[in-house]
């Protein structure tokens, strides 16, 4: 499938006219993360192949992007060259996104190849964004923006007069990056403890096949100074909710639909989403092999305190439905989630000396699970083209299975230097 659409996109690029001069951009960074406290699931085996253990990430990266356009199309290239030294990878080379876009109607727009998805109107916080989210790079120190890695889509927008529309298939099922075992220790249902790669669980993945793709799909306008969307989704859970009795982790299929809303009130920006996650393979709940379906939303706001301040934040909850055959279905000793479970964030921003140094912190707290997790970093403008970062991620949580709580022996520090040209 993935050849079909290079060759679509090959043939269309040459059939267009008038493209204009290139933009060619990019960017080298040095990236060097440093654990803070000591982790006893990756010091219990020693494994020259797993690279330094004590650095979650220390690596050369640099991309390259490439944009052009014409009359009735647009294509975009961005392509990362990695050299990693945590894990002994040596050098990869990473195609983050290469897609072409047509205008061939007034009321229509296709976009086909790879290309990083997102919607939604969450901070760090996701209830219809179902497109793949990267766990590994959120925690390891990698930029904000690697949270969200590449999909090979064919994404259709439709615009209705005041309305747009718009769905985006993929040929396959793109799971979230989940820890390995290798830069982080991970949590191993099996075994109630965090392990790490030679321990962790095994997953089993849907093939590669178009019964296994995915579609996505939304509705947004505005009314007034109001924006709105409804959402749709058909797939499977980002993340594996089902276990086999073999000790095998999997992703059971999945279906959700949602909505989402946002206004300024007053001085502030106030948002709301939510979205029903449907368990396709468990509607009843009566599988305890496999999650139940679950209501999910969260509503926020955000204000501009002056003198360059910013104050933002957000609750989130999950309540699990059929809680009764969930709890039927406990085994002795297992674990037990809350029927809701609920995070409140924080992000606070300041910046200083004509916006060149900029001081940020992000916190989740976890007020049923009793985790935490906090990412607070400064950044500093020292040339239009070089930006140095000193960051950090510090995790901590009572249990180890939670969302925070698996991660807790996990905290480090960072510090990344950007040259962008």
């Amino acid at each position: 499938m993935r050849n079909v659409l290079i060759a679509m996109m090959l043939t269309l690029l040459m059939s267009a006219t008038a493209w204009s001069q290139p933009i060619i951009g990019g960017f080298v960074e040095a990236n060097q993360a440093v654990r803070v406290e000591q982790n006893e699931a990756l010091d219990a085996v020693e494994n020259s192949d797993l690279g330094e253990r004590e650095y979650p990430r220390s690596e050369f990266r640099a991309q390259l992007t490439v944009r052009d356009a014409a009359d009735a199309a647009s294509f975009f290239l961005r392509v990362d060259v990695v050299s990693e030294g945590t894990d002994n990878s040596g050098t990869a080379i990473d195609l983050r996104e290469a897609y072409l876009k047509l205008y061939l109607l007034d009321w229509l727009d296709i976009k086909v190849g790879r290309q990083v998805a997102t919607w939604g109107t969450g901070d760090l916080i996701f209830a219809n964004d179902l497109f793949a989210k990267d766990w590994e790079a959120f925690f390891t120190a990698l930029d904000d923006t690697y949270l969200k890695p590449p999909q090979d889509l064919l994404r259709l927008s439709f615009y209705l007069g005041g309305i747009t529309a718009e769905v985006a298939t993929s040929p396959h099922f793109t799971p979230d990056n989940l820890p390995d075992g290798t830069r982080l220790s991970v949590y191993n249902p099996f075994v109630g403890v965090a392990v790490d790669v030679e321990m962790a669980p095994a997953i089993d993945e849907p093939l590669r096949s178009l019964r296994n793709g995915e579609v996505f799909a939304r509705t947004y306008g505005s009314m007034g100074s109001a924006e709105w969307a409804l959402y749709g989704y058909k797939g499977f859970w980002p993340t594996p909710q089902g276990a086999t009795t073999t000790g095998m982790l999997y992703y059971p299929r999945m279906w959700s639909l949602g909505a989402s809303y946002r206004r300024p009130v007053g001085s502030m920006l106030v948002h709301a989403e939510g979205a029903a996650y449907i368990s396709q393979d468990d509607p009843d709940g009566d599988d305890p092999m496999i999650a139940n379906s679950q209501l999910r939303g969260f509503v926020g706001t955000e204000k501009s305190l002056g003198n360059d301040w910013t104050l933002g934040g957000q609750y989130y909850a999950e309540y699990m439905l059929d809680y009764d055959k969930y709890q039927a279905g406990l085994r002795p000793g297992g674990v037990e989630f809350d029927e809701l479970r609920s995070t409140v964030t924080v992000r606070v921003t300041k910046f200083i000396l004509n916006q060149n140094l900029q001081f940020s912190g992000f916190a989740y707290w976890g007020l049923s699970d009793s985790d935490w997790h906090l990412r607070p970093s400064i950044s500093y403008k020292l040339t239009d083209e070089v930006n140095w970062t000193l960051g950090a991620s510090l995790v901590g949580g009572d249990k180890p299975y939670t969302m925070f709580g698996q991660f807790r022996d996990n905290s480090n520090v960072f510090t990344r230097v950007r040259y962008s040209f």
